[in-house]
């Protein structure tokens, strides 16, 4: 089968013939029919981060259809239409018996620790395939295992509620959908900050309120004023600037000093950032872990009922063979680029 391997950092991927992987007892072996470019894929390229094995099929988000299943499997048969939760996870540890298997004392992620879905097929415990519900499409379910869930998860960390002033620092794939959760949650406000503003314009189509370009706005003078010198009640950092970090911090303070709203950290921050013991009072700052087999569950729900529409979220779409073509035009297009699906069937 073709697959889209990383052996270092580099401009491009390379595109290899590999064996199809072999199905264990409890696993599912998953005919990929679509899978996503994401910015933490990006960042392995681009050397800032590194896979924990080396060389790897890239890629942790996709769906297809269960092609074969092992003997032990009990939870999905072949035909079924699945969706890669990329968090592999024991089960049996604590953190999984409370529900968090995100956090879990044996986790291996796929397309880090374990090949990815930039491939034709992967293979998978069990536990990692959702069923997809038949209104669902392929490209949609790829994306709702990242993109979507990690947000789902990061605006449920910061405990956004009905009445709160929410601020999205960062509109990439993360970021965009933190601004679509936030107003599903019922948010008074949502801000959105960016250097791009196509991305502002699609934060807009996602229900942001105020869109900010630090290249034009002052952006922490701009949330003061709107929020009445009381600061954001939530800030969720998507896209791992430090700078961003920094003022996301800046944009919970309330002007007496003495209440501050949640921050949390969802973009990978490659550089240290310094916060002040005043910085947040009262507030929370958290780093959001990915999210869990639960959410992505509870997200593929919500699009089958028809509650959340992801129609505008998939921008470009490309051929396996020319996956490479994706990284200019994350690092380079001028144009509005959102997700950008990699078909693989």
């Amino acid at each position: 089968m073709q697959a889209a391997r990383f052996h270092e950092a580099a401009d491009t991927l390379s595109l290899e013939e590999i064996d199809r992987p072999a199905v264990g007892p409890t696993d599912v072996l998953v005919d990929l029919k679509a899978a996503s470019f994401c910015g933490s894929d990006l960042n392995y390229l681009m050397g800032k981060t590194e896979p924990g094995n080396v060389p790897i099929t890239l890629g942790h988000e996709g769906a297809g259809i269960v092609e074969e299943t092992g003997d032990a499997v009990t939870h999905v048969e072949e035909g079924d239409r699945v969706v890669i939760h990329y968090v592999q996870s024991c089960g049996h540890c604590d953190p999984c018996l409370d529900g968090n298997d995100n956090q879990c004392r044996n986790r291996q992620s796929i397309g880090h620790h374990v090949d990815g879905t930039f491939a034709e097929y992967i293979a998978i415990p069990e536990r990692c395939a959702l069923k997809l519900p038949e209104p669902v499409s392929f490209e949609d379910g790829a994306i709702a295992g990242c993109a979507v869930s990690t947000a789902y998860h990061a605006v449920d960390r910061g405990a956004v509620s009905p009445s709160d002033d929410v601020v999205v620092f960062g509109i990439g794939g993360v970021g965009l959908h933190a601004v679509l959760w936030a107003e599903f949650n019922g948010a008074n406000t949502v801000i959105a900050v960016d250097l791009s503003d196509p991305q502002l314009e699609a934060a807009r189509d996602y229900g942001a309120d105020v869109t900010l370009n630090p290249e034009r706005d002052d952006v922490l003078e701009r949330i003061d004023t709107i929020t009445d010198g009381w600061g954001a009640d939530v800030a969720l950092e998507c896209s791992g600037s430090s700078t961003a970090m920094e003022q996301a911090i800046d944009s919970v303070g309330a002007k007496h000093g003495y209440e501050t709203g949640n921050v949390v950290s969802v973009g990978i921050q490659t550089e240290d950032i310094e916060v002040g013991f005043g910085d947040v009072r009262e507030g929370m700052l958290c780093v959001s872990g990915d999210h869990t087999r639960s959410e992505l569950g509870d997200v593929s729900d919500l699009l089958e009922s028809g509650r959340v529409d992801l129609s505008t979220s998939i921008t470009h779409t490309l051929q396996l063979e020319n996956i490479n073509d994706a990284i200019p035009l994350m690092t380079d297009s001028e144009e509005r680029v959102g997700r950008i699906i990699i078909d693989t069937s």
